[in-house]
């Protein structure tokens, strides 16, 4: 079955159609207005933290999370200009875009937890591993990698049973296990609910108005042939977030998913084009893998 079945036109609006009784969370409009004044020549840190100090819950939320020992800071701080100083405005940016989608999202429970700790991942894999290729890029891999499950959250509101087929939506399964339209996870969705998430999390990454370079990799996330892409960038983040989702799919089964991911082996057998693609080969995917495994048990 070809691949544009579950991505073109008409497919897209028969998922707007069924995600209109879910509600589309909207961009926050003080995440609009950050946006808008990093994208300026010469951003104003005192301005953007004004910006970001009207709102309270959100103010306390980054303080909490830039002082984390993830972005190790060499000393706490309680001044969001000084933390946008510190950290640099790209490193903010995906602060506020984490938090903001988080609380947009919402969800509770085991299955939204595994969502989230399974997007984080990826996005930090995504972006590292951008800077390890050489892509300039690095934003829109992170950003790529935070919203490309984004679609998941929402089928579980609108459908209950969707927790059963959760973890073959976020990959912590062997594909031999897999049944259905296409042996795919999008090819089970569509037959249960006339769309899927990857479809869901393209039109969320559309309304927060992300770059067509994420919302085309976001759509696309669940093929491995990465030559729909006629744009050089869209190719390249389309394999970075394919690298760095398998990647992830592992650590959330090392985290205690009952299903089982598939080798690098098998893995690399249906990604040649994805290896191609970033001059990377089967022993370089078992190195990443275990030096993303040894910096979570770090807790890096």
């Amino acid at each position: 079955m070809s691949e544009s079945i579950f991505t073109g036109e008409e497919y897209i609006k028969k998922a707007e159609e069924l995600v209109s009784s879910i509600g589309i969370p909207s961009q926050p409009r003080i995440v609009a207005e950050i946006n808008d004044e990093i994208k300026k020549p010469g951003a104003d840190l005192k301005k953007i933290s004004d910006i970001i100090a009207r709102d309270v819950a959100m103010s306390a939320k980054l303080l909490k999370i830039a002082n984390s020992p993830f972005f190790g800071l060499k000393e706490k701080t309680d001044s969001i200009q000084r933390a946008l100083s510190l950290l640099g405005l790209k490193n903010f940016n995906n602060i506020i875009l984490s938090s903001s989608l988080r609380d947009a999202l919402g969800g509770h429970g085991p299955a939204a937890e595994k969502f989230w700790n399974h997007s984080m991942s990826a996005a930090t894999i995504s972006s590292q591993l951008a800077g390890r290729v050489g892509f300039a890029a690095v934003e829109q891999a992170y950003i790529a990698g935070l919203f490309h499950d984004c679609g998941i959250p929402l089928l579980l509101k609108k459908y209950p049973d969707y927790v059963q087929i959760v973890d073959y939506a976020l990959g912590v399964v062997g594909t031999d296990s897999l049944s259905g339209t296409n042996r795919s996870i999008i090819g089970i969705e569509d037959e249960r609910y006339s769309t899927h998430h990857c479809a869901i999390g393209f039109l969320v990454a559309k309304s927060w108005y992300l770059s067509s370079v994420v919302t085309q990799a976001i759509l696309h996330h669940h093929y491995v042939n990465i030559d729909i892409h006629t744009d050089l960038n869209t190719r390249k983040v389309s394999a970075i977030l394919l690298v760095a989702d398998y990647i992830s799919s592992y650590l959330l089964f090392l985290g205690g998913s009952s299903c089982t991911v598939d080798s690098e082996e098998d893995w690399a057998k249906r990604h040649q084009k994805v290896l191609a693609e970033l001059s990377l080969s089967v022993e370089d995917i078992k190195d990443l893998r275990e030096d993303f495994t040894e910096k979570m048990c770090r807790g890096d």
